[in-house]
């Protein structure tokens, strides 16, 4: 029964991320920014007044660079934009964890939380790793003093395109929460993912990741 039931939620996730990739595919993107090697768009949806989010460029790494990074949350105040801490709840699998973030918001709007569900799933034989990073309930209560965001889904597609080099395709979807007017998050939308992975890119390329070997990604 528990085989079963672990089967059922990676059907169930995977579905999830069918769903939101078509959801992109069918989002017409504007180019916001193009600096070094990092190319953001945005995109208007039919179903949120909240721009998405498209982040495209290549990193000096292996899979397994980036996969050890991403599973490790605690690294996140280093590299992602605005968050103050991140920590992770539960390693359900290898591939697979729930974490737990807080994110830093100007005064007088309430910091944000959430909690993610990440899983990394690999294609055998193209060995494209693809990565969902979708928020979850029932999880942890609400924490005083801190708004809960209702609503994230991000999906990474990354291809290996050299021995020691990936092609990452990012995309977000969000809804912040919080009464926060959606023309000021649009209008500052890119500003947060081009700093992330303007530190990606320093980061992922230190001895510490170089050499990251996972038994469940072939680089």
């Amino acid at each position: 029964m528990m085989k079963r039931t672990k089967w059922v939620s990676l059907i169930l996730i995977l579905m999830g991320a069918s769903n939101i990739n078509f959801c992109f595919s069918q989002t017409e993107w504007t180019l916001k920014k193009d600096k070094d090697g990092i190319k953001v768009y945005t995109g208007k949806l039919t179903d949120s007044k909240f721009n998405a989010i498209k982040v495209s460029c290549n990193l000096n790494a292996k899979l397994s660079s980036l996969a050890s990074i991403l599973l490790q949350p605690s690294l996140q105040p280093e590299w992602v934009t605005a968050t103050k801490t991140s920590k992770l709840l539960k390693q359900l699998a290898p591939h697979h964890i729930y974490y737990y973030n807080i994110a830093t918001i100007p005064w007088p709007l309430a910091n944000r939380d959430m909690v993610i569900d990440l899983i990394i799933v690999q294609d055998s034989v193209t060995k494209k790793m693809t990565i969902t990073a979708n928020t979850i309930d029932n999880v942890l209560p609400a924490m005083k003093g801190l708004e809960r965001i209702p609503f994230t889904h991000a999906t990474w597609e990354v291809t290996p395109i050299a021995p020691n080099q990936i092609h990452v395709e990012y995309f977000l979807k969000i809804n912040p929460g919080g009464g926060v007017p959606s023309w000021i998050v649009n209008m500052f939308i890119a500003k947060a993912p081009f700093e992330s992975f303007e530190n990606l890119t320093r980061i992922i390329q230190e001895n510490r990741f170089q050499n990251q070997k996972l038994d469940f990604i072939r680089n």
